[in-house]
């Protein structure tokens, strides 16, 4: 019989197990401004997508959504923050499946970036065949350590390359440069994530008259834009304001 201790107290709600041994579970990040964001059902399908890749049962699109505005109700501020983390359940022998899910609302007052935004060039590496790039996984090791290097050389986050030598993403958000009427973005073949931003940005950007060009760049791209400038789901379009190359 396995049993599980914490701080040498014996654990019995085994809920979260196998995403504390794991990182087993996907999560959503967006602004709740006293209603849903317009994009709601692209959040959700990108979690729905995730948790079938990871073989979690997923609840429906309905909690998921009262999950977000009963959390949301308990804050008098109405500007907030939410994350939405759903892990799996079930035995900790790690190739079995969960058997159900779990639902975690984070939620706080949402705080503006007041910094100055400049990237470096992170020196770890993706793969651009890795299948894990494509969800938001709460196994989020990759990002810490592609932050704090960033943190430590003075930057707000770094530029990710993947086995090519090929620009992917920022740790936390989809990268974009401007020259002329072009605006530039790595594909999602580089080992990108779709993020919800990105769609409406190359939505938008179509409509305001730019010719958008996904494909795949180096660093050496970047010095030939007029800007650049990164978003996520959170923040929005935020400039940057130079590149450590």
């Amino acid at each position: 019989m396995e049993k599980y201790f914490i701080n040498s107290e014996e654990v019995t709600d085994l809920r979260d197990l196998r995403a504390i041994m794991y990182g087993e579970g996907v999560f959503e990040t967006l602004r709740y401004k006293g209603r849903m964001p317009k994009r709601i059902d692209l959040h959700y399908r990108r979690l729905a997508k995730g948790l079938e890749f990871l073989k979690i049962p997923r609840p429906t699109y309905e909690d998921f959504l009262h999950s977000i505005d009963e959390t949301a109700a308990s804050c008098q501020e109405k500007d907030l923050y939410v994350k939405v983390v759903v892990f799996g359940e079930g035995r900790g022998f790690f190739p079995l499946q969960s058997s159900k899910y779990n639902i975690l609302v984070v939620v706080k007052p949402y705080r503006p970036l007041n910094e100055d935004i400049k990237l470096t060039v992170s020196p770890y590496r993706v793969h651009s065949s890795d299948p894990l790039l494509r969800i938001k996984s709460t196994n989020y090791l990759r990002s810490i350590v592609v932050k704090r290097d960033a943190r430590e050389k003075g930057c707000f986050d770094g530029i990710i390359l993947n086995e090519n030598e090929e620009i992917t993403e920022t740790s936390s958000a989809n990268i974009y440069w401007v020259k002329g009427k072009y605006l530039y973005t790595p594909s999602l073949d580089c080992g990108v994530l779709e993020g919800i931003s990105r769609i409406a940005v190359i939505e938008n950007a179509k409509k305001e008259g730019f010719v958008v060009v996904e494909g795949r760049f180096g660093i050496s791209d970047l010095k030939k834009a007029d800007f650049v400038f990164i978003s996520n789901s959170l923040h929005g379009i935020v400039r940057v304001s130079g590149v450590d190359l």
